[in-house]
């Protein structure tokens, strides 16, 4: 027997590369425009109230720092332009309409979605994370399963106007207006991985009439409807099962989430209410759809700059090493709230997205960097005061350019050709002592020159 669900929200999320300057303006043309503090329905005539209430209560629940960054802003509805430090949001209410391809046992099954909610988040150095609110065609867990495990992938089939191709171009195409998400010259494919990330919440009008918590592992980890319940290959064992649950989201009885690496589930019973035009409890929809979602975004926004700072360590690793503890001196906050909850729902997301692991590492490389650089430039200064030593060891000037004068002489060379091949072994020597005394420098002459040849 199906399991239908009130009140659905299903986010399929991911990371673009975007450019600071003609981003901006080029999704404005493709239809976006600067995100609300807050989504009001028709039914609320003091509109400018509401809007000072919901800023209250971000002032009443967040620290001020990161309520300023993800939710109030100054210039969150007012301008195009970014600004450093600043993130930028967008949203399109474009309804979408295709259908995802499925093929299983080579059998082809058709699965219709409606994507009408379109966000970005345009973070600094150029990390961007959209969201699309996708609808299945029917409110049932299964369908809802069946269209999440199409969406999270990269790879899937769609079509769409009569025109079938991967998913990953419908979403560049048709909601990051040709920003590409795959290729050799996307930075960010480097690290984003081959599936979406998915953010979801639902609310079950009969909580009696199925296992909340198996119900939470198939959602989030994109199985079966009745994996649980049955014994076959994708049964989890009891072990895995168990660790994975040990980060769930438990606060109140009427409704748990669960916080994995590719998805946050949300379950429960009068938890939600979708947003309509004509329901005056838009705070529901607001709490779950722009607040909690807000926090799950912040934290891969985190995630996906540590992936890149792994990622362009060696290229530069002073430099690196710098911008690093600048970001975490910015973002890497342990708290965001005066509350108990948005605190909760920060760590489980930070805790399955390895977060704390990730900088730990990272942390433990930039220590073996600076012990590593220490040793080599202990042992450069030795070679260093060796080359002086022997330089002083000549008695002066005069005894030097009289060696010089008998080198030429024992050759038999023309003094122009001698002279010319000893200012050629000179700058030879000068450049393996740059490049062995001062290697860091010594690479980024290097990749000027050769952006300056155009090699």
């Amino acid at each position: 027997m199906a399991i239908s669900y009130q009140h659905g929200l299903i986010k399929i999320v991911g990371v673009f590369s975007y450019d600071r300057k003609r981003s901006p303006n080029r999704l404005v043309e493709h239809g976006y425009s600067s995100m609300h503090l807050v989504q009001l329905p028709s039914v609320v005539t003091d509109r400018d109230k509401a809007k000072e209430k919901t800023r209250d209560n971000y002032k009443d629940t967040y620290y001020a720092e990161f309520r300023d960054f993800m939710f109030t802003g100054e210039d969150r509805e007012e301008t195009i332009g970014l600004q450093k430090k600043q993130i930028r949001t967008f949203e399109r209410k474009q309804i979408v309409q295709g259908n995802f391809i499925q093929i299983r046992s080579a059998q082809e099954k058709i699965i219709p979605f409606e994507c009408h909610h379109q966000e970005l988040y345009l973070f600094p150095d150029d990390v961007g994370i959209f969201s699309m609110t996708l609808a299945p065609a029917v409110k049932t867990m299964e369908a809802a399963s069946d269209l999440i495990n199409q969406a999270r992938s990269f790879e899937s089939e769609v079509e769409f106007n009569g025109t079938k191709m991967k998913w990953h171009a419908w979403v560049s195409h048709e909601i990051l207006g040709g920003i590409p998400l795959k290729g050799p010259k996307v930075e960010l494919d480097e690290y984003s991985g081959s599936k979406f990330k998915v953010y979801s919440v639902f609310d079950i009008a009969e909580p009696s009439s199925y296992n909340r918590d198996h119900l939470l592992y198939e959602m989030g980890t994109c199985s079966m409807i009745g994996t649980m319940s049955s014994i076959n290959r994708n049964t989890p064992s009891p072990v895995y099962y168990e660790e994975l649950m040990q980060n769930k989201v438990s606060a109140f009885a009427n409704y748990e989430g669960l916080a994995l690496l590719d998805s946050f589930t949300v379950i429960g019973h009068e938890n939600y209410v979708e947003f309509a035009d004509n329901n005056p409890n838009y705070y529901s929809h607001h709490t779950w759809n722009r607040i909690y979602f807000g926090i799950y975004v912040y934290n891969l926004f985190v995630r996906y700059s540590l992936f890149k700072f792994n990622a362009q360590f060696l290229s530069n690793p002073v430099k690196y090493r710098d911008k690093f503890q600048d970001y975490l001196n910015h973002y890497n906050f342990k708290h965001i709230a005066f509350n108990f909850l948005p605190n909760l729902i920060f760590d489980k997301i930070r805790i399955a997205l390895g977060i704390e692991d990730e900088i730990e590492t990272f942390e433990k490389r930039l220590g073996n960097l600076a012990a590593s650089i220490q040793e080599q430039q202990e042992k450069r200064q030795a070679f260093l005061l060796t080359i002086i030593s022997v330089i002083s060891a000549f008695d002066a000037a005069e005894s030097i350019l009289e060696s010089v004068g008998k080198a030429q002489e024992a050759l038999g060379w023309p003094a122009v050709l001698f002279y010319f091949a000893l200012l050629i072994l000179i700058i030879a020597v000068a450049v393996f002592l740059v490049k062995y005394l001062f290697p860091l420098l010594a690479e980024k002459i290097e990749l000027k020159v050769k952006k300056f040849l155009g090699l």
